[in-house]
């Protein structure tokens, strides 16, 4: 999905490799992947299986912290069942990654 180099997001993206484990709603399969980038409102992740759409509420777990997500972007691979996918935390406050982030705004860039 092709974005405007004007368009910003709420805060700025830390680059973050670490494994997660996620639950698509209305499953009781958990499917691993890991984080590219990380923010307050947000994530970036890499290694996806499992069958979503955008829209999908998903949740994210890291260690023992777990929150709620909604997948807003999905990219599939040519050639492989993996897909990278964008979600917002829908429960920022509960910090899954153990830290707070910069809210400075960071500009998409082409």
């Amino acid at each position: 999905m092709p974005r405007s180099s004007a368009a910003k997001r709420k805060s700025k993206r830390t680059k973050s490799v670490v494994p997660v484990r996620l639950w698509i709603a209305g499953s009781k399969n958990s499917h691993l992947a890991h984080t590219l980038d990380v923010s307050n409102h947000g994530v970036k992740l890499g290694g996806c299986r499992g069958e979503m759409k955008v829209g999908d509420k998903i949740e994210i777990q890291y260690h023992y912290q777990r929150a709620q997500f909604q997948v807003t972007w999905i990219t599939a691979h040519k050639g492989s069942s993996e897909k990278q996918i964008g979600a917002e935390c829908l429960e920022p406050e509960k910090q899954v990654w153990g830290a707070t982030f910069p809210q400075e705004a960071d500009e998409y860039k082409r």
